[in-house]
């Protein structure tokens, strides 16, 4: 399963160059897991509810072409099985069809701050969505 975002780029976000600053790709990131989440039916405020975490434990972020001020942009996000512990998000940006940006993060689901196999029950409901019955994507 994907899940397309819709980013319209502000002013604050670039630097003084025009370009949308780096540290704003991570927090689009961001944006677009919680959007994935919501889509899937899993949001995020629920697996919260139910005490759960995802915290990222890395980010990796690719630089294709610059995204500016005034650009709509989408982000393209797929999630992955990485391990029985841990999930990777695969990040695609577009600025009008062309690819900018790619990036991934990777995370766990914790509980009271410690890494878990456990998922959180909203989840566990809408698994098969993004991955099928054998937990592969």
């Amino acid at each position: 399963m994907s899940y397309t975002t819709k980013i319209e780029v502000r002013y604050a976000e670039t630097d003084a160059m025009g370009v949308v600053h780096h540290a704003s790709y991570a927090v689009w990131f961001e944006q677009a897991r919680i959007d994935f989440f919501k889509a899937l039916g899993a949001p995020y405020t629920e697996i919260e509810r139910e005490g759960f975490e995802s915290p990222v434990l890395e980010l990796n972020i690719q630089y294709k072409r610059p995204c500016k001020f005034g650009d709509s942009v989408e982000v393209v996000t797929t999630m992955l099985k990485e391990s029985a512990l841990k999930c990777r998000f695969v990040y695609k940006v577009f600025v009008e069809g062309q690819l900018s940006t790619t990036g991934y993060s990777i995370h766990a689901f914790t509980k009271g701050g410690i890494p878990t196999r456990e998922k959180p029950q909203c989840f566990l409901k809408v698994m098969d969505k993004v991955f099928g019955d054998d937990g592969t994507p």
